[in-house]
């Protein structure tokens, strides 16, 4: 189908959705349908309604469709595009996991898709041919992604680098990211745990890239800041920070991924210790009881952090609004808990080892999902929180029979938000519009 088929099908199906709000009867009950001249009036006196066609662009349900109807005039992009829209429609059809990229230490990620709606299929296949040919070069390791977007280490000539990668955005070529600066920490100084980790700004785009540098020395932490700017990294933009520690053998086991600004890093002891990027000023965060390591962190609305937890198979979700300057354990409030132990051992089959061990791999915005990792199975489970339905979508193979006791790094690839939408200038244009059409089928 080319095309200006595929254009005349997506009006098409917008004049099927309004014909069947309210189509005729005849005396035994039966519908019947309108005559061709009354249909076509009926439909052009709706989709010349901008209230109505917003009803009817919000019942499309994926980000990509929207898009495509956008396409057929510059009425319709405006209305798709508009932000009020837009909120209400994210509302309606959050983004969706389209797959995960997975990975471990000793080997190279790849992509494992997620099963999809036909709507979707497409930018599935596409995200796995692009992640496919990437990590093919060897030597990859995910340092972050969101938004459709990661940033990508690879070992090149015996050289780290890093790149950005866009596997949704059709014609976006990688872009190398200038190398690193190392810590300007002293070569006397006896740092017992360091981390040099880039991240992608909250919106997934490219302006606004943050490297942190942080190391412990003794009872104290401190951090560098850097933005990526058009002259490349520069000079921090802030001074070192320092923070006395409440124990001197806080061991840092991790740093999780921005929420709201922060980065925060897993200690151990009963709380996370967070680093505001915008003004590397550090907060220490209590945590619920009983949580040590196996938790990860995620945004929810306003100012609030969800914390996704598992003891055993006993899977909790915890609210802290975040309020003022409350950062007690006092500010957590359990917000669901439930079993998981059920589902994962009737998906994993014959493959379940009965290991009372779960990894938290990866959570999403607003507690949405949270990803699993059971290491002695072998398998990834992923869990819609809200609706505690439970999946599994990936069994290692027999030549990662190694891997089974190291963890696995998750990394979500999502749908993009908000929608970007062709600049385009309709008219009289039609040709405008078919080549529109087909780049995004490329995409």
């Amino acid at each position: 189908m080319d095309g200006r088929g595929r254009l005349c099908k997506v009006t098409r199906s917008a004049t099927e959705i309004l014909l069947r709000l309210k189509i005729p009867q005849n005396m035994d009950g039966y519908r019947r349908a309108p005559p061709p001249a009354a249909a076509a009036a009926s439909a052009a006196s709706v989709l010349g309604d901008d209230d109505l066609l917003r009803e009817i662009f919000i019942r499309l349900g994926f980000p990509n469709c929207l898009v495509r109807a956008a396409l057929v005039s510059q009425r319709w992009l405006l209305n798709a595009s508009d932000p009020a829209f837009l909120r209400r429609f994210r509302e309606r059809n959050p983004p969706r996991v389209l797959g995960v990229c997975a990975g471990y230490s000793v080997r190279p990620f790849k992509f494992v898709p997620l099963p999809q709606p036909p709507e979707l299929a497409a930018l599935s296949r596409r995200a796995a041919s692009s992640c496919a040919y990437a990590f093919a070069r060897g030597g990859q390791r995910i340092e972050h992604c969101r938004n459709g977007r990661l940033i990508v280490e690879s070992l090149r000539k015996g050289t780290f680098k890093h790149s950005v990668l866009a596997p949704l955005l059709y014609g976006e070529p990688e872009a190398v990211l200038p190398p690193i600066p190392p810590p300007r920490r002293h070569p006397q100084e006896l740092t017992q745990g360091s981390f040099t980790q880039i991240f992608l700004p909250e919106d997934g785009g490219r302006e606004g890239i943050t490297l942190v540098n942080l190391w412990k020395v003794q009872r104290e932490v401190r951090a560098e800041v850097y933005v990526l700017g058009a002259a490349g990294w520069g000079v921090p933009t802030t001074a070192i920070t320092e923070i006395e520690l409440q124990y001197a053998a806080t061991f840092f086991a991790k740093m999780l991924p921005p929420v709201h600004g922060k980065v925060f890093v897993v200690t151990g002891f009963g709380y996370t210790l967070g680093l505001d990027l915008a003004t590397a000023t550090f907060v220490m965060l209590q945590l619920p009881a009983g949580v040590r390591y196996n938790y990860m962190l995620s945004s929810a609305e306003g100012s609030g952090i969800y914390l996704v937890t598992v003891d055993r198979f006993q899977l909790s979700v915890w609210l802290h609004r975040m309020a003022g300057d409350n950062h007690g354990a006092g500010g957590w409030l359990l917000v669901d808990t439930f079993s998981v132990l059920e589902a994962c051992a009737r998906l994993a089959g014959d493959s379940w080892v009965p290991c009372e061990y779960l990894n938290v791999a990866a959570v999403g915005d607003n507690a949405d999902f949270v990803f699993l990792d059971h290491p002695s199975s072998g398998v990834i489970f992923y869990v819609h929180l809200s609706s505690r339905v439970v999946k599994m979508v990936y069994q290692r193979t027999a030549d990662e029979h190694e891997c089974r006791s190291v963890a696995v790094r998750i990394s979500p690839v999502m749908t993009i938000w908000p929608p970007i939408f062709p600049a385009l200038n309709i008219g009289h244009d039609q040709e405008g519009i078919v080549r529109a059409v087909r780049s995004l089928d490329r995409r």
